[in-house]
Order: C-alpha cells, then structure tokens, then sequence
C-alpha cells in the first residue's frame, strides 16, 4: 500500500489538493491512502517522529517565512527515510533544475494549478510512476494507440494523453492528434476511424473533430474550452449535448 503525505502551508491548497489526490487514487483504485495533511513543517515532522516509516511525499517547495522550506524537509526526510518518495508540488516550478543539482532526488514535480482535471491527471501519474516501483501493486496499463507517421515508422500514443483529433483541412485524408502538452502528430487517416480506435472518452464535436469529453470544461459560442485552454469546434447542433454534459459531469 502507498502510504501519502501531502504537506502545503497554504490551507486552502492542502483541502483542494487533498481532494483531487485522493480523486486520483480512487480513479485508479489502487492500495494507497492519504495518512496526513499537514499545513506545517512543524506538524510534519511531528507526524514523522511519532510514525516512523518511508512514505510518499506530495511536499510544497515554499513552506512561508519561519518555516523550513520544502528542499530542506526532504534533506531530513532523505537522511531518516531513505527510501521515501518525494514529489514537489510548487508554483516555483522554475526552480525544479536547482533542486536536481542539489543531489536530493525527488521523485518528480508537480507545478501548482487549480484546474481540477489537470491536477488530477498530474497526481494520477505520479501515483502510476509509484505502482510501477512497488511489486506490491498492480495497476492496469494505460490504453494506447499507435500511429503510422511515415514509412516504416510507428509511434504508440497513450489515449488518455490525447485531448482532441481534427482534420487537416489543407491535406486530403490527414487528421491531426493534439495531446494536452500541445504536441501535434499528423498521419493519413479519416476522423470516422481514428473514433473507432479511440473509444468512448471521445466524441464528435463538429464533423471534423473528436474531442476528449473528460476535458471539456464549457462552452463558449460555437466552441468548446478544453481543460489545457483550448478552443476545438462545435457544431450548433450538439452545444446544447455538451453544456448539459459538462453541467452533469464538471
């Protein structure tokens, strides 16, 4: 079982983030449980003291004035626990090479946002990368689909990474795959197929473009937003399926 503590001095940070972590693993429905909240060093380490063990840490890296910083609380959680995992969620993601350089290791970095769809899929994936090193744990594989995108050349592309599909309009028989980080992979196909291969998370918003309804997040006109800041097609006909869908699911 993943034994969590989530530390962040900001309280309504901790009660957000606590929620979308503890979606996360629920999601995932794997042996994890969220042992303590802590909104200090002080409460932390208190927690530690009279509950020694490795755990895996969700730590902010600017814990405010009189407190230890994340970097040096991980220093004490390094030297007592070696075999903990840190992630370090943080607005000061800028930051992240420093605290590589300075030999502690952390298991990963998270940067601060709060759209909820966005954080939930970043703690999902820390969660994931944290299975992966616990024999203990199963988790089934991510579902994913691959992508001819030259001769001989293949590429596999984790579906739940895609945020919508769109036809190329200047090239016949070409769509484009958008991933959240705003990669683009184009190959020669049709939208009709790449529905097939995609599943029931995506549905077409407009003739010309499938869009991922787990990242929809409103409407706007004849458009939809999507959870990265994207605006994808909608047709008319099908923004009244999408408002009520959102409504009933965000």
């Amino acid at each position: 079982m993943l034994k969590i503590i989530l530390c962040d001095d900001d309280m309504f940070s901790l009660t957000i983030f606590s929620e979308l972590l503890q979606e996360a693993i629920d999601r995932l429905s794997i042996s994890a449980i969220i042992l303590c909240r802590a909104s200090s060093t002080k409460e932390l380490l208190n927690f530690l003291n009279k509950n020694p063990d490795d755990y895996f840490f969700f730590l902010d890296l600017d814990m405010g004035n009189g407190e230890l910083n994340g970097l040096d609380l991980s220093r004490i959680i390094r030297g007592q626990y070696p075999a903990s995992k840190i992630v370090f969620v943080t607005s000061h993601i800028e930051k992240s090479m420093a605290i590589l350089k300075s030999g502690i290791e952390p298991f990963g970095f998270i940067e601060k946002d709060f759209n909820r769809k966005l954080m939930i899929r970043e703690f999902e994936n820390s969660l994931r990368l944290a299975v992966k090193t616990d024999l203990t744990e199963k988790i089934p594989p991510q579902k994913t689909i691959e992508l001819i995108i030259g001769l001989d050349e293949v590429i596999s592309i984790p579906v739940e990474n895609i945020a919508y599909v769109e036809a190329v309009k200047t090239v016949a028989h070409n769509i484009c795959y958008h991933t959240l980080d705003d990669s683009k992979i184009t190959v020669r196909d049709t939208i009709k197929h790449a529905l097939e291969m995609l599943g029931d998370d995506f549905v077409l918003s407009h003739r010309s473009v499938i869009v991922n309804k787990q990242y929809i997040i409103g409407t706007e006109h004849t458009q939809l937003k999507l959870s990265n800041g994207k605006l994808v097609a909608c047709s008319i006909s099908k923004k009244s399926f999408f408002t009520n869908w959102n409504k009933k699911n965000g």
